[in-house]
């Protein structure tokens, strides 16, 4: 399971709280439960949303729905489409051993032997590569240990290696009548559209700022005005909004990444290529954490984007500010050029150069926080 999607919930199946645990995303799950009565599940789906919106919940909730010893009962919340959470398919799935529920991630494994194949874990993948994909084509026609069918959680899809998606597009084309493939992807426009017409899309959009507030009271206790900060930071998400509560640290880094972004789009060439620089050195060893810096310079100029653009409300006091002295086109712009810059680097491409053109493609901006940091240099009594 990915961590920013995890989501903490008390629910038992659906007997208290949203069904399956899932706060926001009723269309989503009565759209699978239905399905599943109906005897019309299909062979794939793709689950979209943003990190910490709940794919990987959404998926695992799938994934226990079907195994679910407790399935069909009589007066079960199993026999109603939902996990009982209880028995030992379910807790198998919940601790990611359940041997009928395989995930595929980068640094998996395969089936090649060799020295380039020895630790996909240990040799810096950023890609789930087409060796992984192959084994995944030779196990997806294997029978059932002990559930309905096999089911596979690729996450994220929109890591997949090209070579390796374009190899999946057969299991899609063809798929066994026992598997069932689940797709969680970020971004949907980085998978190639012929994997995406060969799914059944679920897209999971943020909440309300107001309806998270309500539900991180109701569900986990929190006090309201702790609530309605961590609704805003989380920006609707009640799986990031979950993590922020259990990890203060990672909203540190947040503010951290904030406040780089905001300073460089004012920024001249030298600051910003100084800043590609320190970045670029930490690539090669620690790919995970530049990742998540590039995704959270996108989720800040996305921001900008909605709030240019009259879309949505701004997300905090400080998108206000810069959505005041930013127009739609210049948000689109930054957005085309950090993800460049990502698919760039997850193609091996040189760090620093991709770094030095993302900055250089950046729209420079000027007012509300410029001037903030002349009156926080200036002196007191100035």
């Amino acid at each position: 399971m990915s961590t920013n999607d995890a989501v903490t919930d008390g629910t038992n199946g659906g007997s208290a709280g949203p069904a399956w645990g899932l706060f926001g995303h009723d269309r989503a799950v009565e759209s699978l439960r239905h399905a599943i009565a109906s005897d019309r599940l299909a062979h794939a789906y793709l689950i979209s949303g943003p990190p910490g919106s709940g794919k990987a919940m959404l998926a695992r909730r799938l994934a226990q729905t079907l195994v679910c010893e407790r399935a069909g009962e009589a007066g079960s919340d199993a026999g109603a489409a939902a996990p009982c959470l209880e028995c030992r398919a379910c807790r198998l799935v919940e601790r990611g051993e359940s041997p009928d529920v395989e995930r595929i991630t980068v640094g998996g494994i395969c089936d090649e032997g060799g020295s380039l194949h020895s630790d996909h874990k240990a040799d810096g993948s950023t890609r789930i590569r087409v060796c992984q994909v192959r084994r995944l084509e030779r196990v997806v026609a294997l029978a059932p240990f002990s559930a309905p069918r096999r089911i596979f959680i690729i996450d994220t899809a929109d890591q997949l290696q090209l070579e390796g998606a374009q190899a999946l597009l057969k299991t899609l084309e063809e798929p066994p009548g026992r598997a069932l493939l689940i797709l969680l992807a970020t971004d949907v426009d980085a998978l190639l559209p012929t994997i995406r017409s060969r799914c059944q899309q679920l897209a999971l959009l943020p909440m309300p700022v107001a309806a998270l507030t309500e539900a991180l009271i109701a569900n986990a206790g929190v006090a309201p005005e702790l609530a309605s900060a961590l609704a805003r930071r989380a920006r609707g998400r009640y799986g990031l909004a979950m993590q922020l509560l259990a990890d203060p640290s990672a909203d540190v880094a947040r503010e951290a990444v904030e406040h780089d972004a905001r300073r460089l789009a004012r920024a001249g060439r030298n600051e910003r290529f100084d800043y590609a620089a320190e970045v670029a050195g930490r690539w090669f060893r620690e790919r995970a954490a530049v990742l998540e810096t590039i995704d959270l310079w996108r989720a800040w100029w996305r921001d900008l984007l909605l709030a240019t653009s009259g879309a949505r409300e701004p997300a905090s006091p400080a998108v206000a500010e810069e959505a005041a002295d930013c127009t739609a086109e210049q948000a689109l712009f930054a957005l085309r050029a950090i993800d460049r810059a990502r698919a760039h680097l997850l193609e091996n491409t040189n760090p620093q150069l991709a770094l030095e053109v993302m900055m250089l493609d950046l729209p420079r901006l000027s007012g509300a926080y410029e001037r903030e940091e002349v009156r926080e240099a200036a002196p007191s009594g100035a």
